[in-house]
């Protein structure tokens, strides 16, 4: 097998394009390990660096792990899917019964156990979501931060920005776990959603991020901050998600009405 000098892309590129044509045909099956660096290096007869270089482009594209001392395999894992149309569904919460938010149920439609590490605390409001929320600069904002797992590995991150003064002293306010959902929870408190307002925007992860979700170089994230305003037009809650690109489809499904 041999790359082509004549090709305006790079040598790296190439070989990607070769190796993900391989897993897009399923020539290279879920689970499947790569040949080695040295095996590749002689069957396309380039460098190890151009190697690397395309091992890194397919595993910033979420087509294959690698791992110190096993070699790189085909993701056997399919992306999760962001159904952002239904993330804090009422309809949705209604049908579990108050026994599982919508984070837990599209993960256990994946087959995988849903897990989060919350902490929360009281800070003033950052000039972004305070301008959102419509509050004034001096005032505090309780945020709720979620490191969110499917199984073992970290798929997302999401902080949630309320205004104090209507979550303090709800379960909102416990670094545990709320079963129904804080969405249920704002409901309980009189505070119903009557639209949501979505901004997305894509950019690298901060050095935080990367840490919390272990993303690898060159992976981007999408930050999908989603506002929720009650009937009587008061936004009562910022939720910011993390998504990494490597490991996330977002999907949207919208009434053509």
């Amino acid at each position: 097998m041999t790359l082509n000098p004549a090709d305006s892309r790079p040598m790296y590129q190439q070989l990607a394009a070769q190796i993900r044509d391989q897993i897009l045909t399923g020539e290279l099956a879920p689970g499947d390990r790569l040949p080695t660096e040295t095996q590749l290096t002689e069957r396309y007869d380039v460098s190890r660096n151009t190697i690397r270089l395309a091992m890194d482009v397919l595993r910033n594209e979420g087509l294959i792990t690698s791992s110190q001392g096993r070699g790189s395999f085909v993701r056997s894992e399919q992306r999760m899917k962001y159904l952002a149309t239904l993330t804090g569904s009422r309809r949705k919460r209604l049908e579990a019964g108050r026994q599982a938010d919508t984070f837990a149920q599209q993960v256990a439609a994946h087959g995988k156990t849903p897990r989060q590490a919350i902490t929360v605390e009281v800070i003033p409001a950052p000039p972004d979501i305070g301008s959102r929320l419509g509050l004034d600069p001096d005032q505090k904002v309780a945020v709720r931060r979620r490191v969110m797992y499917a199984d073992d590995e970290p798929i997302q991150l999401g902080d949630s920005y309320y205004p104090l003064e209507i979550v303090e002293g709800s379960v909102i306010m416990k670094d545990a776990d709320v079963i129904e959902g804080t969405d249920q929870a704002l409901e309980d408190l009189g505070y119903v959603p009557a639209v949501y307002d979505d901004e997305i925007t894509w950019r690298m992860p901060t050095s935080e991020e990367a840490t919390k979700l272990h993303i690898g170089p060159a992976v981007p994230v999408v930050r999908l901050s989603r506002l929720s305003i009650a009937k009587d037009g008061k936004p009562i809650e910022d939720y910011v998600v993390i998504l990494p690109g490597d490991r996330n489809t977002l999907h949207y499904s919208v009434d053509a009405e």
